[in-house]
């Protein structure tokens, strides 16, 4: 087949990294696939890197109409000129003129990828855009069709529920991880807790601090690994993460580093992983990351994660969105390491594996061609 995905994101997040293990799969299975991004991005780079077919033009997220129209028309020439069979954007921006594009030539099949967590409007454009001109939808979780597509009537068949990916690396042997204790000065006798990823209000690390401090009363024997990316020193998030833990007395109970190259190995390092977001998480990329790695996750029941932990199994799950229970999550993983970490591994092979994810996207792809093949529009 030949397949354009588009990926117009400008951060290199997890909308697009869905997107870019999407395109590399099917590239490893035989098939053209061109991705289109927005040039000069982090996200560019990172689709270079994986040895991606990657497009700059056309520009759709201009809001000049003159250089969307001009966008409109180029865009059809590629589609016309590659003899694209399958068309999957990622984003909303740009996403009204792949259906243009799909209503004007009929010779491809438009799939909608939806990542991010942003309700759609069930005004008259939308219903007709998603249910009419769409031929079919991918969500990551159940929650976005539940929540972010309420009142768009979209038939059953059409929507597809796909989790993110993840490779299962290679674990270090234990000797390896136990370096790490000596990097970050952390005692022989302490479970080591981890967070990862951009410190930011929604991601709940305020509430974690306040967690973090109820927890250690039943586990003074822990420490908590902060690892970030894309914060800089003097962000307000980062001044305001800081003072708090000052405030709390937890600054010896905590470590921080940043733009880690071996992010899994210290995944794997870790007795526990957190995710204390209190906004979005609609993929859920760092969870399942841990879960490759063996390492059990607790988390706030945010966005898709009720769906993507299963208390009990590959971790722990807060009832409420707070401090207090997202502490007895935390302390709940705590008391069952071993068969959550079991758990966790076993979970990340069987829900999460790319082969999975590559062969329900393929299905959805194949089932949305039949009918024209079957009408011989492909002429």
């Amino acid at each position: 087949m030949n397949i354009l995905i588009g990926s117009n994101v400008h951060w290199w997040n997890a909308e697009a990294a869905y997107a870019a293990v999407t395109a590399r799969l099917l590239k490893e299975e035989g098939h053209r696939v061109f991705v289109l991004t927005r040039p000069g991005s982090d996200n560019e780079k990172k689709l270079r890197l994986m040895g991606l077919e990657v497009m700059v033009e056309p520009d759709l997220n201009t809001h000049n109409p003159f250089k969307l129209l001009n966008s409109y028309f180029q865009l059809k020439g590629f589609l016309k000129k590659e003899k694209i069979e399958i068309v999957n954007p990622h984003r909303s921006e740009g996403f009204p003129i792949y259906a243009l594009a799909r209503k004007s030539l009929a010779s491809f099949r438009l799939i909608r990828t939806r990542g991010a967590s942003r309700k759609v409007r069930p005004h008259w454009p939308n219903r007709v855009l998603h249910r009419d001109w769409t031929d079919a939808i991918i969500v990551p979780g159940k929650i976005v069709a539940e929540r972010d597509l309420a009142g768009i009537p979209i038939s059953r068949d059409s929507l597809h529920v796909i989790h993110y990916p993840i490779d299962l690396p290679v674990i270090p042997p234990a000797e390896a991880l136990n370096e790490y204790r000596t990097e970050f000065s952390i005692p022989e006798n302490h479970k080591i807790l981890a967070v990862v990823g951009r410190i930011r209000q929604e991601k709940g690390h305020l509430i974690l601090a306040e967690s973090f401090q109820q927890l250690l009363q039943d586990f003074p024997l822990t420490t908590l690994l902060i690892l970030y990316r894309d914060t800089p020193d003097e962000l307000p998030e980062m001044l305001q993460l800081q003072n708090q833990l000052k405030e709390l007395g937890l600054m010896e109970k905590v470590r921080f580093d940043a733009e880690r190259e071996d992010i899994r190995s210290l995944m794997a390092f870790a007795d526990g992983g957190v995710v204390s977001s209190i906004d979005s998480e609609v993929i859920c990329r760092v969870a399942v990351e841990f879960f490759s790695v063996g390492t059990p996750v607790a988390a706030m029941p945010t966005g898709c994660l009720p769906e993507i932990i299963l208390e009990g199994v590959n971790g722990t799950l807060a009832a409420e969105p707070n401090a207090r229970s997202l502490k007895e999550a935390m302390a709940r993983m705590l008391n069952n390491l071993v068969p959550l970490s079991q758990g966790a591994r076993s979970d990340a092979e069987t829900r999460f594996g790319p082969r999975k994810m590559l062969e329900k996207t393929l299905d959805v792809y194949q089932q949305t061609l039949l009918p024209i093949e079957q009408n011989g529009e492909m002429a």
